[in-house]
């Protein structure tokens, strides 16, 4: 029995390591930038009418924490909780607000924004911030 407890508690650390460098390997897809400075959109024939770009809620990390969009351009956002709790994606500042359970993801359109930054967060893990920075388009 002790040999059975064992091996579960050996394959759960390595499946739990296998799942961190999976996560790291993804946020830094997620970070980049185009040649005119603005985040990666998502290529998905799901969301093909608009510009969209994903961020991922991780058990209080949010990745990317700054995502650079054009100004005065509709958007999408796909907002993915990879974690292994709830997670609330909160913005006063565009007013949205969307609860996502563990491996849930959820599409938010945003109309067309000025020049500024913009907030958003976990609600459920209050020090976990981020910001959507909105600048002109050369």
């Amino acid at each position: 029995m002790k040999l059975i407890g064992v091996f579960f508690l050996s394959l759960f650390c390595v499946l739990t390591t296998m799942k961190v460098w999976a996560a790291e390997s993804g946020s830094q897809n997620s970070t980049q930038k185009d040649e005119h400075g603005f985040s990666q959109q998502i290529q998905d024939p799901r969301y093909t009418k608009l510009p969209t770009y994903l961020i991922e809620m991780k058990d209080g990390v949010l990745i990317p924490s700054e995502l650079v969009v054009p100004a005065k351009t509709k958007f999408r956002l796909v907002v993915k909780n990879e974690g292994s709790k709830p997670a609330e994606f909160e913005s006063n500042q565009l007013r949205q607000e969307k609860v996502l359970f563990m491996g849930a993801n959820t599409s938010l359109v945003i109309t067309p924004l000025d020049v500024g930054t913009y907030d958003y967060y976990d609600d459920f893990a209050p020090t976990a911030r981020g910001k959507i920075t909105v600048k002109a388009q050369e």
